[in-house]
């Protein structure tokens, strides 16, 4: 494994902001859990998206490609990989002998090369390198070497989404699989009002028990985060989330999206999931999910999330200074 950073352009002011947000995963946990974190909600999130409780999307995802060619696939690429949890599983599960795993956060790549170290884990390779601009014909990066690319809760801080669609159509070879699973709903997280006001109907037919953070604090009154607040914690938080989906056709063929909701969920259990666990804490995660799905099949309510499963077209796109892969 090795921790370097290719020769292009590294927005230096970026990455040391993403240091201090997403360096340390513990800071994400630090109030509690969220969504994800609870098992009936992974259940329900693997059943919409492959059709099986049991099946995570990832799983789905390998699944679909070893329908069609042998596994292990022999080298992939993961986008934005933080503290390293893709990488290890796809390693895990021998899905590919190679994988090359990117961040901009040098703080967070330590972290998971030295998780990866520990599980010897020695087919992963860390980079630093940026979404935005991703050093393409540059070792690793060589173009039409890679058989799938996935971003999994990261793509979504991707400013220049149409570049990198095109970079990854060029990494790809001809005929690869890109898979996201991702937050796929409104830029920067302006939520519409009628969202909101559906979230604030929910959180109030629940205890405060239900919504109290570990640090005794009481989630209430939810509103949308202005855009100043989201760039003072992250600028690239969900800059171009939006267009992720509306783009895709534009690049890659056979686009697959299973979305899974989240637009009440993810906003309702950050910080406070851990507190809806055991008898009766569980009753009223059931009734919450079930009122989420019920807003969605009445058309009140947009998926904030949703799993993608493209192809690179089956003849190599043209580089960005114009030449073809070999």
């Amino acid at each position: 494994m090795s921790l370097i950073c290719p020769l292009g352009t590294i927005d230096s002011g970026l990455a040391d902001q993403l240091d201090l947000t997403w360096g340390d995963p513990d800071t994400w946990t630090a109030q509690g859990l969220h969504w994800t974190h609870l098992p009936e909600i992974r259940a329900a999130i693997n059943r919409k998206v492959s059709g099986d409780a049991s099946v995570s999307p990832l799983a789905w995802f390998f699944q679909m490609v070893a329908a069609e060619q042998p596994l292990p696939l022999d080298r992939v690429l993961v986008l934005g990989c933080g503290s390293g949890t893709l990488e290890r599983e796809i390693a895990q599960h021998g899905w590919a002998r190679e994988i090359v795993a990117i961040d901009l956060s040098a703080k967070v790549l330590e972290v998971a090369q030295a998780q990866a170290q520990a599980e010897g884990l020695d087919t992963i390779r860390y980079f630093q390198a940026d979404m935005n601009r991703l050093p393409v014909g540059q070792p690793p990066f060589t173009p039409g070497s890679f058989d799938a690319v996935l971003g999994v809760s990261s793509v979504h801080h991707c400013a220049n989404l149409a570049l990198l669609y095109r970079h990854i159509g060029v990494l790809l070879a001809p005929g690869g699989w890109f898979f996201l699973d991702e937050y796929v709903g409104p830029d920067q997280f302006q939520w519409p009002d009628s969202q909101m006001q559906r979230l604030n109907q929910i959180a109030r037919l629940l205890p405060d028990a239900l919504m109290t953070l570990r640090d005794g604090g009481c989630k209430r009154d939810f509103r949308r985060p202005s855009v100043a607040e989201v760039v003072a914690v992250d600028p690239s938080e969900a800059i171009c989330s939006s267009r992720l989906l509306p783009l895709l056709p534009e690049y890659f063929t056979a686009v697959r999206v299973r979305p899974y909701g989240g637009a009440i969920l993810h906003m309702l259990l950050a910080g406070v999931a851990q507190n809806f666990t055991g008898t009766s804490g569980e009753a009223y995660l059931r009734s919450v999910m079930a009122a989420e799905d019920e807003l969605y099949q009445a058309g009140q309510l947009d998926h904030d999330f949703a799993c993608v499963i493209a192809r690179a077209p089956a003849s190599a796109p043209a580089t960005p200074d114009g030449f073809r892969p070999d």
